[in-house]
């Protein structure tokens, strides 16, 4: 590829991303998402509020001849998948029921052991008219210090204390919805023992019932059969909500919820809390049982009331969607590990003997394959390998197939014959796929093995670490690649270079950072420095450290104006941008910093393989800052192409400082370094001595 051929393929490329980011920039803003698109509140109607609690229930447990009641309730109510995670990986029945009650993630052990089989014990109290009691928990202040302990500040009993702060009250029948149903200090003010067909309408606002725990098809069926009783005993202004609030199996997954009664607009709810269309929280439904019972929320729930996204679709149809939302999420969190662990030590191997044996185009080959990966994995939720058996054949098939599709496009035009002409079509073939997935609403990256593992509850939308790990290496990888070509002979085309690294760099740190889309803070001001380092190069400008504070208050800058616009909009349509600002504001700022720390230092001793990538960083940083040094010399071919040492010495930056900003940050590093060693094997196994070298103060 000639020198102006270069020019105009770099010119080409950044047009095609810059079109289809700001054209599905706009589609968004228009209202073209995958989720959310139509949300109506559930409108209170003034009646009780029932809701009946049944830990392990999942959507795979209902079918038309099995469970004809819930299949009805699906077909004339709102469904959705359900999140229990309370505050260990497996839920078990006590803690979905504390959770319930917290509107926060709680547990009911205060040493850290779980035993799901165990039932706490509740004790009864005075007699009451009508035949309740009052009760209590005897173990309730153990499990409050325990809460106290953890960073997330859950408050037990707060559904209690606000339905009575508001002149309501809320009656618990089962052991288990004690749980729920039990005030900050443990008492239960009406409990009764039995199950559904213990329910008396109109003796309390809000009314838990514990269904019992679902094992298996069995008891899905026997739930079933008293929920038909249930559902004609309530009355007709009455709100109905069916929860699986708990794992079954020792294993996390996606359980069912489903909220119905008379009149109520048919759909798949929405939660404000994951921005995602037919997947809510536990926490959700605390809200969503004090909106409908006329309590306001407090703080100290961190969930949001569900709404309602109307569809033709039949219950069928809605249930398969269902079905298929749980299989693929689960399936994406349990193959994960194994698949990325197994295809890491795979690449690694080819890798190693074909460069042993001297076969550069068969290592450039597979370097393209392992830096599109990531954007195949996801890809691949376009098609429905978790219909599959097994799935992780499926799975497999399809990453491998799309990110060999990814190579060979990026090795079929004339910019093949330019080492940073492939990598550059697979960095922006990566950039605008997890881009629009991202601005468009991320249903991809909810299945994705890279994505934003719901199951874990820590993120359901936006841009996750390991998503930005990939999004922001490859659009650094890109930027700077394309000025470098821009840049191919020395000292010319400066203004060209630092327009595309501007412009790209703005799309990135919109789309990674704006509250409507990727709605990440920590990463943002990773990005503004990275691009930063990066525009400083293009331009010719050195570093000096007055510059790079100037950078570094910028970044402030542009994360605190995302903050604030996102915290101007209505409390219910924040993110946790916007949550943020207001706990600053409330003086709960340093619990958040220092519960993020936590999570963040408390992988590397929980997760010792993580020490890898902080080795491996060490010594890309010492190679990139010591070109003469040992580690420097092995990179030192690469620095011939224009740019490419600012543009590695950047990537480092962003993943460095994106480790520092974010909670679990070290997958940023990890994944963010996979994708840059990825592209600079690709890159050198086709550099020779005669590329132009760029001025070391460009560098």
């Amino acid at each position: 590829m000639t020198e102006s051929g270069g020019r105009r393929f770099a010119w080409a490329v950044f047009g095609l991303v810059v079109l289809l980011l700001v054209g599905t920039m706009a589609a968004s803003l228009l209202g073209a998402r995958t989720t959310g698109v139509g949300a109506e509140p559930v409108e209170r109607t003034g009646g009780e509020v029932v809701l009946v609690g049944a830990p392990g229930l999942t959507w795979s447990d209902v079918s038309r001849q099995g469970t004809p009641t819930l299949w009805s309730l699906v077909a004339d109510g709102a469904s959705a998948g359900l999140i229990v995670r309370g505050t260990h990986e497996v839920t078990c029945p006590a803690d979905g029921w504390l959770t319930l009650g917290a509107g926060q993630r709680a547990s009911a052990d205060d040493d850290g052991v779980q035993d799901c089989a165990a039932v706490p014990e509740v004790v009864t109290g005075e007699s009451m008219t009508g035949g309740d009691v009052t009760a209590s928990v005897p173990e309730w202040r153990s499990w409050v210090e325990a809460a106290q302990r953890r960073p997330l500040d859950s408050r037990l009993g707060t559904l209690a204390a606000t339905l009575k702060a508001s002149g309501g009250c809320v009656r618990a029948v089962g052991p288990l919805a004690a749980l729920g149903a039990a005030a900050p200090q443990g008492g239960v003010s009406r409990y009764a023992e039995g199950g559904l067909t213990a329910y008396e309408p109109d003796v309390c606002g809000v009314t838990l019932l514990d269904g019992g725990v679902v094992s298996d098809a069995g008891d899905a069926a026997a739930l079933d059969a008293e929920l038909a009783a249930l559902q004609d005993r309530l009355p007709r202004d009455a709100t109905l909500v069916v929860a699986g609030l708990a794992d079954r199996d020792d294993r996390a997954a996606v359980q069912a919820a489903v909220v119905w009664r008379e009149g109520v607009v048919a759909g798949a709810l929405h939660s404000g809390t994951t921005q995602q269309t037919g997947l809510v929280q536990t926490t959700d439904l605390t809200a969503t049982v004090l909106a409908l019972a006329g309590a306001q929320a407090p703080d100290e729930v961190s969930g949001k009331p569900v709404e309602v996204v109307p569809t033709r679709a039949g219950a069928s149809e809605r249930l398969d969607t269902l079905q298929g939302l749980a299989a693929a999420t689960g399936g994406a969190q349990a193959l994960a590990v194994p698949l990325l662990g197994l295809g890491c030590l795979l690449v690694l191997g080819v890798l190693g003997v074909l460069a042993a044996t001297g076969r550069r185009a068969a290592t450039r080959w597979v370097a393209l394959g392992a830096m599109a990966f990531p954007s195949s994995t996801f890809l691949a939720g376009l098609v429905p390998w978790w219909r599959a058996e097994p799935r992780w054949v499926a799975l497999v098939a399809a990453t491998v197939l799309l990110a060999a599709v990814h190579a060979t496009v990026a090795l079929a035009g004339p910019w093949r014959r330019h080492p940073l002409g492939p990598p550059i079509v697979v960095a922006a073939l990566t950039v605008v796929v997890l881009g629009a997935d991202v601005v468009l609403g991320g249903r991809l990256g909810l299945i994705s093995i890279l994505g934003v593992q719901p199951l874990t509850a820590g993120r359901f939308h936006g841009m996750g670490n390991v998503g930005y790990g990939i999004f922001a290496v490859s659009g650094l990888l890109l930027a700077g690649f394309l000025a470098g070509l821009l840049r191919s002979r020395p000292m010319a085309r400066r203004t060209a270079a630092v327009l595309v690294v501007g412009v790209l760099g703005l799309l990135l740190v919109l789309t990674d950072g704006a509250p409507m889309w990727g709605a990440d803070f920590g990463g943002v001001p990773a990005l503004v420095v990275a691009v930063g380092v990066l525009g400083l190069a293009a331009a010719g400008i050195h570093l000096t450290p007055l510059r790079a504070l100037l950078m570094g208050a910028t970044a402030v800058v542009v994360a605190g104006v995302l903050m604030l616009v996102d915290w101007l909009r209505p409390a219910g349509s924040r993110t946790h941008l916007g949550d943020f600002l207001q706990s600053v504001m409330d003086g709960g700022a340093v619990d958040i910093v220092a519960r993020k720390l936590d999570q963040s230092l408390g992988i590397l001793v929980r997760y010792p393989v993580s020490w890898v990538a902080v080795l491996v960083l060490v010594v890309l940083v010492w190679a990139v800052l010591r070109p003469t040094s040992w580690a420097g010399r092995r990179l030192a071919p690469l620095w011939h192409l224009p740019l490419s040492r600012a543009t590695a010495g950047a990537v480092l930056t962003c993943v460095t400082l994106g480790w520092a900003l974010n909670d679990s940050g070290i997958a940023i590093v990890g994944i963010g370094l996979a994708v840059a060693i990825a592209a600079a094997v690709a890159v050198g196994s086709q550099v020779t001595t005669g590329v132009p070298q760029e001025p070391s103060r460009d560098q």
